[in-house]
């Protein structure tokens, strides 16, 4: 490997995922400093786009990941990897809520409504999670949200609380900063929206959806602006996603519509992605959301129940993939991996709050399903996909109401 030009090693290193160059630390010490160099990092940051990393939550809190892209959704079995993902187990610490949660280039944030419970922000891949200072409030908490400052290269937690002040009803926001490891309070939300919304990241901005409005919180000059809403009739409960570099728009629950904003901040940019049409062509399927946006490949990925819905934009019809081997009821999020290191360096002056979920000691459970029929985690690596034949009758003739007969 040492024939190869820095240049061209550097390049190809860039374009692997950060799953793999974290295992590549340890080739050789001139990789394991390429790798955890911070200017390296950044860039990997941004050339993660198409990363398509599902993290799935199942009901009693058990983690994995795998590819999206390892779905090649043709009608038949194939065999996937998945990855366990240890959680962060630490007392005080809140559980890792159903997903989705507040998130930015491959962290995440937990947080919880409880005053008394530590708020960290966690990279899955290391296993590092970084403890933030209690700011001194005791008030009602609506919203909170996690982004980078791209300005001044930073990554950012807000929480927005409600709260009383001269008679009045405000909602009053704080600013963590990772590098300085403090909070400040800025000027008020001017607006109220649902509680305990996560905000989504996008272009510098956390963005929640309002009653009439998305409002967005510039993370650079930590200040609000107002996003329009689709000129059209919306559903009463919405749903804000941030998906394939685009905001999408849909119903909270049911989905039966879903927009996007093909260019940001523009009002008539807003587009249909998905309609009642669409949905009743798939037959009576209850909850759908969507988890990706896939612009390249003109495809929307959703989830039903436990079962995972590709939607062709172009073609009009969907395949499901039914992943075996996990219970009914998990939620799921995109969530890319990030060589990000939350260590003593991640703040200035140093942090004795940077833990590794891997040096927590839990008693493990054995795999497979016992013989009272409770659920068990499976062991890594076999779980088994079906993927169905096209939901979309004019494709596929043997079918009936849009289901597919077995």
């Amino acid at each position: 490997m040492s024939d190869i030009p820095s240049e061209i090693l550097l390049e190809m290193l860039l374009r692997l995922p950060a799953k793999s160059l974290f295992r590549f630390r340890t080739v050789c010490k001139a990789w394991r400093r390429i790798i955890d160099d911070p200017s390296f990092i950044k860039s990997h940051n941004n050339n993660q786009h198409s990363d398509t990393t599902l993290f799935i939550r199942t009901s009693t809190g058990t983690l994995y990941s795998l590819s999206l892209d390892s779905l090649n959704y043709t009608n038949g079995q194939q065999t996937i990897d998945v990855t366990h993902v240890k959680n962060v187990v630490r007392q005080g610490v809140p559980r890792l809520p159903a997903f989705p949660v507040a998130s930015c280039h491959g962290l995440i944030l937990i947080s919880h409504y409880d005053i008394k419970k530590i708020w960290v922000i966690w990279n899955p891949l290391t296993g590092e999670f970084h403890e933030l200072p209690q700011p001194d409030i005791d008030v009602r908490l609506i919203g909170s949200g996690l982004g980078y400052d791209s300005v001044s290269d930073d990554y950012k937690v807000v929480r927005i609380d409600e709260m009383c002040r001269n008679g009045k009803v405000v909602y009053q926001t704080f600013v963590y900063s990772l590098k300085l490891n403090s909070w400040k309070m800025i000027r008020d939300c001017p607006c109220d929206f649902s509680w305990g919304s996560q905000g989504v990241f996008l272009n510098g901005a956390l963005h929640w959806i309002s009653w009439d409005m998305i409002i967005a919180l510039d993370l650079a000059v930590e200040d609000y602006r107002q996003l329009p809403l689709p000129s059209v009739r919306l559903p009463v409960d919405k749903r804000l996603d941030a998906l394939g570099g685009c905001l999408i728009l849909s119903d909270a629950y049911a989905m039966k519509r879903a927009w996007v904003m093909k260019d940001y901040g523009v009002e008539n940019s807003w587009m249909d992605l998905f309609s009642s049409r669409e949905r009743d062509s798939m037959g009576g399927l209850g909850y759908l959301w969507p988890i990706a946006y896939l612009k390249s490949k003109g495809q929307l990925i959703m989830q039903h129940d436990s079962n995972i819905i590709c939607w062709d934009i172009d073609k009009s019809c969907a395949k499901k993939v039914t992943i075996h081997g996990l219970p009914d009821f998990l939620s799921s999020q995109i969530c890319p991996g990030s060589l990000f290191r939350l260590d003593d360096n991640c703040c200035v002056g140093g942090s004795v709050a940077a833990k590794r979920t891997a040096g927590v000691k839990r008693k493990r459970k054995k795999a497979n399903t016992s013989p009272d029929g409770v659920w068990k985690r499976p062991p890594q690596g076999v779980l088994r996909v079906d993927v169905d034949a096209c939901f979309n009758e004019k494709e596929n003739p043997h079918t009936v109401g849009g289901i597919v007969q077995r």
